[in-house]
Formats: structure tokens, C-alpha cells, sequence
């Protein structure tokens, strides 16, 4: 009777253990938020079926600069499947990220933050650039920080299509 005792909490502890594990490793989701496009459309997440990639950038940050002809060039390449945001920090004046998108011409959807409502919602944005990618479903694929490569990109996108 004590032997069956002892295997029935043995067993119950590895399935609270196992639930546990289940909740705390389970992909991290992007909640549901507004986004302030430059243009003035109020774009909220729940309403993009598509993969989503959020890049936060800043107009003084040569390596976010350096990276957004790749960026324009995976717009163009998978527009019909990924919604690609351009997140502005939010210390950015917002006539400095107006300016920078107009005389880039960047092809793909520029938010601003000013109220950090966006930049709150994802505590791994500590450095710029650092971009996002989400499957259709919301539920985040992949995080890159620093410069991003266009090949592995690329490679990612194909395989969430």
C-alpha cells in the first residue's frame, strides 16, 4: 500500500511538472496593439493575417539605416505575404522619422511610438535594430538583434508562407 502511494505522487508530481514546463515554454505571442502608421492608417495586429515582422529602428542608428535597402528589397520580394512594420523608437521626433521615410522612400509601413505603447510590449527590444517575426498566428518565430541578413530572411519567410 505504501509502494502504491509513493508511485501515485511520483506520477502526479511529473504531470504537474510536465504541465508546468508546457505553459512556461510555450511560444511567446504578440498581443493585440495599434499601430500609428505614418500616413495616418491605424493598423491593428489582429487585423494582419499575414507574417508579421516588426523592426524597431531609429533615424540615428547607422546600422538601421544601413540595413533598410534589404528590408525594402523583402518588402517588394514577399509583399503578398508578410506585413512588414518599421517601429520608430519612441525618443524619435516624429518629423525626423517623416523625413528619413520620405527620403528613403521605404515601401513598407513606418509607425511611430511616441508613448512607447508598442516598444512596452516586447521587453527583448534593448538595442536597435532588432526585428520580429511572427507567424500568421501571431506567435513569435524568431527575433533577431542587431543587422539583419536578407538570405536568412528570406529562408525564414519561406518557411513560415
Amino acid at each position: 500500500m505504501q509502494e502504491n502511494k509513493k508511485n501515485f505522487i511520483y506520477l502526479l508530481s511529473l504531470i504537474v511538472l510536465i504541465v508546468l514546463l508546457f505553459f512556461l515554454i510555450r511560444p511567446e505571442k504578440i498581443n493585440s496593439m495599434e499601430f500609428n502608421i505614418l500616413d495616418g492608417e491605424k493598423l491593428k495586429s489582429d487585423d494582419i493575417n499575414k507574417i508579421l515582422i516588426l523592426n524597431f529602428w531609429a533615424t540615428d542608428c547607422p546600422t538601421c539605416i544601413k540595413e533598410m535597402p534589404d528590408l525594402a528589397k523583402i518588402h517588394h520580394e514577399f509583399k503578398d505575404d508578410i506585413e512588414l512594420i518599421a517601429v520608430a523608437m519612441p525618443y524619435d521626433l516624429p518629423s525626423r522619422v517623416i523625413n528619413f521615410k520620405n527620403k528613403n522612400a521605404l515601401p513598407f509601413k513606418v509607425a511611430i511610438d511616441p508613448d512607447n505603447r508598442i516598444l512596452s510590449e516586447f521587453e527583448q527590444v534593448k538595442l536597435t535594430p532588432t526585428t520580429i517575426i511572427a507567424d500568421k498566428n501571431k506567435t513569435i518565430y524568431q527575433i533577431i538583434i542587431g543587422e539583419i541578413n536578407y538570405e536568412n530572411l528570406k529562408e525564414t519567410i519561406l518557411k513560415l508562407r
